[in-house]
């Protein structure tokens, strides 16, 4: 897999047959995302988008994260704005992040946040996102990632269900002047 070519795109409609099937393997492994994916491809059109991107591994998409719009009733925007007391305008929401298992430990979904930092940074808005506390090979990378933990919140899915969730903040990049 050493000479594989990675890479990092934004996502195109072509992507998601072959995304639905990863966020499958990614279900079964890993209970991703928490509330099911009775249809994969309707979840991955996150309602309030602004872009996604997609992984790619020699042309065959692997995994995507989303950048959308904050909603004041998300709850990773709530606890951002009672943690800071600052508008919901001035932050977007990284959601859908996923990576094939078979293509993990290659750095992708790294690659991934950076691409959608930077894009937050140009439009001037800071990244805050959840993530399931049960999601421990989640909650390492994004500590890892240098993302500040600000909250813990329980998340209150459809059908009654609830799960506890840990909420995050990138800090602001240092710009050299």
């Amino acid at each position: 897999m050493a000479d594989a070519v990675r890479t990092v795109r934004e996502r195109e409609d072509a992507d998601l047959p072959e995304l639905a099937a990863v966020l499958e393997r990614v279900y079964a492994e890993n209970g991703y995302p928490v509330e099911g994916i009775a249809d994969p491809p309707a979840w991955l059109e996150h309602p309030h988008a602004i872009q996604h991107w997609t992984a790619v591994v020699d042309g065959t998409p692997v995994g995507q994260v989303t950048l959308a719009e904050a909603q004041p009733d998300d709850d990773a925007a709530r606890a951002w704005a009672e943690h800071t007391g600052g508008s919901v305008t001035d932050i977007a929401v990284m959601a859908r992040l996923f990576v094939d298992p078979r293509h993990r430990g290659q750095g992708l979904a790294g690659f991934l946040i950076l691409v959608l930092r930077h894009h937050a940074y140009l439009l001037g808005r800071t990244v805050v996102f959840d993530v399931m506390a049960k999601d421990t090979a989640a909650v390492r990378l994004y500590d890892r990632s240098g993302a500040a933990r600000i909250a813990e919140v329980t998340h209150r899915f459809n059908d009654g269900l609830t799960e506890p969730a840990l909420v995050y903040v990138f800090p602001e990049p240092r710009v050299a002047g």
